[in-house]
């Protein structure tokens, strides 16, 4: 599966305590599309992405897409990344 293309909407939720950068929608193979996948800052500065989830009835957050393979998980979080950075500049 090749990632076919990235789109990322900066969000930075810095000002009120958060660690949200930016939404990414990603595209998989030019058929299917994931959206809404977080870019967070960890608390050492570095990047990682979060899946998208949703609010159950208990309160709790449930995954809404789930990668069972690893390297797919680590070639998406370059993806996305990758192009963040590209797009805010960063080196």
């Amino acid at each position: 599966m090749e990632i076919t293309e990235v789109k990322i909407y900066p969000f930075d939720t810095s000002r009120i305590g958060g660690r949200v950068r930016a939404v990414a929608d990603i595209t998989i193979d030019d058929v299917l599309v994931i959206k809404g996948i977080k870019v967070v800052e960890s608390k050492h500065g570095g990047l990682f992405i979060s899946f998208p989830k949703k609010a159950s009835s208990k309160g709790t957050y449930v995954d809404i897409v789930q990668s069972l393979d690893n390297e797919f998980t680590e070639k998406v979080r370059r993806a996305v990344v990758d192009r963040y950075k590209e797009l805010m500049g960063i080196t």
